[in-house]
């Protein structure tokens, strides 16, 4: 978000010379110059993610023009001026031309409502001038405003090319975050911009952060019923297991997608959060939506590939990820059973693309098992609210004083994942004869009760700041005692 002053110049050769009783009034644009984002676009998504039923409204506005289609959009999803990703740079410079006597107006194609609300929480400006709901206020028209409103002239910041006839009206021109078309056909026009601002675009690396393919590492779990079955060697089962990592990696990048467009507010006031690439404004809300809906598509195309059963596994784990997003993450305790149920999923998943038994003992320990480590990460969070100031915590439901029930159920989620494990081991893996020396299994039990105290007591000691099993793939403690876990498990073949 943070934007890079290139140059700071007074314009000249092409462009005319500032009055000398002071230096010309300064419109700004606010979509992709003052912001990093398109107000249009997220009033939008807000209203298809929260209010998908308002769509036909919309729609039926469109006939009457884009002033009127951005009137309705923002009486339905009405902005939220405050969590709005700014340019901080370019914002900078402009409290230091309002404090050499230059007057700032906003002036831009968003509607009117847009424009009051980011002018008064800014309290920069001098005016502030939108769309109307029967003009839409951008390229000529924005350019005909302008000249009437500043006869003497006015210098203009944008970024975009309906900016380009603006420019040519203006005596003197900023260019922010604009594309090399625009640059070029503004610097035509005016050889020496007043002052010019780097555009940042949304990489491929970008999009693999938005995609968090770091939370793919969950989807091993879809191997584990292969393993414990020892079909590692049957290589249609095994490709099959992969593939269905693929699809419900695909699946799962498009809901945190979803997931962060239906959170921007929240996330952008969240001290971590706010640096997402959707809330930061590095990846614009329409272009969210669409790359959500290519990747749930790839995915579920994958599953259907895979059988009937993965697709509506697929399906499901959608359903019930958006409906967490959407209303259920608020409720306590329901919460933690989701996302509990989810890794649970995977392991159901696996069986099905495995093609082997059930084993209730391994359903029953996963649930418990992940029920834990969901409470945990809650808890962590509850105690750094009840330690911390007012308002700290993010997750709505949940009070910092409930954080005796977070530990008190996690720890007995533990246990009883950890007594059902040794149920497991001694009812159903040593009579099966899959292992020579079964006795070495009871090796993964007393460490696995390591690692889960470990993790509950970073919890409790405010240590653990991300999802316990993303945690695991960067401690060396989880690698060590799980390297333990598998050798015990090679010895007991």
């Amino acid at each position: 978000m943070m934007d890079q002053q290139l140059s700071t110049r007074r314009a000249r050769g092409g462009a005319a010379q500032p009055d000398l009783a002071g230096p010309l009034p300064l419109a700004v644009d606010l979509d992709g110059t003052l912001l990093a984002t398109d107000t249009l676009h997220e009033g939008l998504v807000a209203a298809l993610l929260r209010q998908p039923w308002a769509l036909p409204g919309i729609l039926a506005v469109l006939p009457r023009g884009r002033a009127a289609f951005k009137r309705e959009v923002s009486r339905i999803a009405p902005c939220q001026a405050g969590s709005l990703p700014l340019r901080w740079g370019f914002l900078e410079w402009l409290r230091s031309q309002r404090a050499a006597g230059r007057e700032l107006h906003l002036v831009t194609a968003a509607d009117q409502s847009v424009a009051d609300a980011v002018a008064q929480q800014l309290g920069l400006f001098a005016s502030a001038t939108g769309s109307d709901g029967g003009r839409n206020l951008a390229g000529i028209h924005k350019a005909e405003f302008l000249r009437k409103r500043f006869p003497g002239g006015f210098a203009y910041a944008g970024d975009s090319r309906h900016d380009v006839p603006v420019f040519a009206a203006a005596q003197e021109v900023v260019l922010v975050a604009a594309p090399a078309d625009v640059v070029a056909a503004a610097r035509h026009l005016h050889p020496e911009p007043l002052a010019e601002f780097p555009r940042e675009t949304a990489g491929p690396g970008t999009w693999l952060r938005a995609m968090r393919l770091h939370q793919w590492s969950k989807n091993a779990l879809l191997l584990v019923p292969l393993l414990l079955a020892h079909r590692f060697t049957d290589l249609d089962a095994v490709l099959a297991c992969l593939a269905g990592m693929l699809a419900l990696g695909l699946i799962a990048s498009g809901t945190y997608l979803l997931n962060d467009l239906a959170d921007l507010a929240s996330d952008r006031a969240h001290r971590q959060k706010r640096a997402r690439p959707i809330a930061a404004g590095r990846i614009r809300p329409l272009h969210a939506l669409a790359g959500a809906v290519l990747l749930l598509l790839l995915g579920l195309g994958g599953a259907a590939l895979l059988g009937l059963s993965v697709l509506l596994g697929g399906l499901a784990y959608i359903a019930v990820s958006l409906a967490y997003s959407a209303r259920l993450k608020r409720v306590p305790l329901l919460d933690t059973l989701i996302i509990a149920g989810l890794f649970t999923l995977r392991l159901a998943l696996g069986v099905e693309l495995a093609a082997v038994p059930y084993s209730p003992w391994l359903m029953g320990f996963a649930g418990f098992f992940f029920l834990s480590l969901a409470l945990a990460k809650r808890h962590g969070e509850l105690v750094e609210a009840r330690d911390g100031p007012p308002g700290t915590l993010t997750r709505r439901g949940w009070e910092p004083g409930d954080w005796p029930l977070t530990l008190a159920f996690g720890a007995a989620s533990a246990m009883a994942a950890l007594q059902i494990m040794l149920l497991y081991v001694a009812d159903e893996v040593q009579p099966s004869l899959l292992y020579a020396r079964p006795g070495l299994l009871y090796v993964a039990p007393p460490l696995l009760a390591v690692w889960l105290a470990r993790i509950w007591l970073l919890a409790h000691r405010k240590e653990l700041r991300e999802d316990p099993v993303v945690f695991a793939l960067r401690d060396p403690w989880s690698w060590l005692l799980g390297a333990a876990i598998a050798g015990a498990l090679l010895l007991a073949l």
